[in-house]
């Protein structure tokens, strides 16, 4: 054979060879399968809430590492909130498995009978019962957290709405706590600052089987700037960011393949358009103050309001002030003491007498001008937030029914194998768990790091050598 032909062939195949070899380990992890027991094992769950993410806005941009989520696992339809739709309410909700009758959260800002206080998750908002104290001493209900370490599972939480460095449930606390006042005073109180003090402090103690961790961001950029804002769309993006990087950390420390990451959200939000709503300031509410004689006292939220008549035992002039209220401008329901057990919000310590529900586009003002608001009856859809789990135990690129906030909690713990006992109105996903067939990798993620620099040393350095030849060939 001709010499010339030899070298190029011999050259050619050592490029072959080269490239083949630099591809192999992307195509190994990729490809690499262990035992179904390995595969299927839970060692940790994490929680994320990426606060009012409502459950269209995956229409709004690309999120390339959330899609990635969902492929890898399971995705609801929508999360229904408890009522009301707010922060304070869900959080409590989504970490306890069970709604505000049974936790006791009834709001942002709520009056307890028992104390003759009204608790604000505000340290600015003020009135002649206010305590801005919160934590989990106002719980009348266990949180998820504390029966996992009942149950020998050690557990963090991270700025979570209502678990307070300090306060305890029954005198036990999570093993972990980072309150929100931790992460102002590090100055870290964003989506990304959240997210690497969680998956950093998981590194670090990768005993720990039970995690929540909020992102805040989104809710405030929705109710300043709109849900259909430019702003919205790059705070969408940082919450994306925010999960790359969690994922890259436990890749990076081989502990993702063992955990569960659910994505998940308090609620939904929805456009405003009047927000000088005042209750105590219409007419009919004059009106029901100077017929029936009586004031109530008034816990102050979003989009709803919680009406307390201390001394008040006149059942019946409660009624009749409640009827000044019904059917007017804004307002989509009025319920008076019993019927708010049908909303789920009636707790015998903290019973309301009358909760009132704005019609959405209707916001109390607070001071400041909202263009997107939340607190809505739960029925309305736009207050349905998301759910995407994926990891170990989790079935890969499925979809499911709609779920209820108050599953997450006996779903992660079920996982963990530790929901014996636990008492929630919620129930386990079990539409969502199944055995995985493959690793739980960040394909994106491991191709960039497995490809080998050798093709590309190949290129600019053989590639000339076979120039070199076949200019002497000439």
């Amino acid at each position: 054979m001709n010499p010339y032909k030899i070298r190029k062939m011999t050259i050619s195949l050592v490029l072959v060879a080269l490239f083949t070899i630099s591809i192999v380990p992307a195509v190994n992890v990729l490809g690499e399968t262990t035992g179904e027991e390995d595969i299927n094992t839970v060692k940790r769950v994490i929680v994320f809430s990426a606060d009012a993410f409502r459950h269209d806005y995956f229409e709004k941009t690309s999120l390339p590492t959330i899609e990635w989520l969902i492929g890898e696992g399971a995705k609801a339809a929508y999360n229904v909130p408890s009522n009301p739709s707010v922060t304070a309410v869900n959080h409590v909700s989504m970490i306890t498995g069970n709604h505000p009758d049974v936790h006791g959260i009834l709001g942002n800002t709520f009056y307890d009978w028992a104390d003759n206080k009204s608790y604000s998750l505000f340290d600015e908002a003020t009135d002649p019962y206010r305590d801005t104290n919160t934590g989990l001493h106002l719980l009348s209900t266990k949180p998820s957290v504390l029966h996992a370490e009942e149950n020998d599972i050690v557990t963090a939480v991270f700025a979570w709405p209502y678990v307070d460095d300090g306060t305890t449930y029954g005198g036990a606390a999570p093993t972990y706590v980072y309150d929100y006042d931790y992460f102002g005073s590090e100055n870290t109180r964003t989506n990304m600052g959240i997210a690497r003090k969680t998956v950093d402090t998981i590194i670090a103690h990768p005993e720990i089987g039970l995690a929540f961790s909020w992102w805040p961001a989104v809710d405030s950029r929705g109710h300043y700037a709109g849900i259909d804002s430019t702003y919205l769309i790059d705070d969408l993006v940082k919450v994306d960011n925010a999960l790359a990087y969690v994922v890259q950390r436990l890749q990076e420390e081989d502990m993702l393949r063992e955990t569960v990451i659910i994505l998940t959200s308090d609620h939904g939000m929805a456009p405003v358009h009047d927000t000088n709503f005042f209750l105590e300031e219409k007419s009919y509410f004059e009106l029901a103050m100077n017929m029936t004689g009586i004031e109530p006292y008034i816990a102050h939220d979003a989009a709803f309001e919680l009406l307390y008549f201390m001394g008040e035992t006149n059942v019946s002039k409660v009624e009749e002030f409640a009827s000044y209220l019904e059917g007017q401008t804004g307002i989509e329901g009025v319920f008076v003491n019993e019927e708010n057990v049908d909303l789920d919000i009636f707790n015998a310590d903290r019973g309301i007498n009358i909760s009132v529900f704005l019609e959405p586009g209707y916001s109390r003002n607070f001071g400041g001008i909202y263009v997107g608001m939340h607190g809505y009856l739960n029925t309305n859809t736009d207050m349905h937030g998301i759910f995407i789990a994926a990891g170990p135990s989790i079935k890969q690129n499925s979809t499911i029914a709609g779920i209820s906030m108050i599953d997450i909690a006996p779903t992660a713990l079920s996982l963990l194998g530790s929901l014996s006992d636990f008492e929630t109105e919620g129930t386990v996903l079990s539409a969502a768990i199944g055995d995985r067939t493959t690793e739980f990798l960040n394909s994106n993620y491991v191709v960039e790091s497995s490809i080998s620099l050798i093709p590309v040393i190949a290129f600019f350095v053989i590639v000339p050598i076979i120039n070199v030849i076949r200019k002497k060939k000439k």
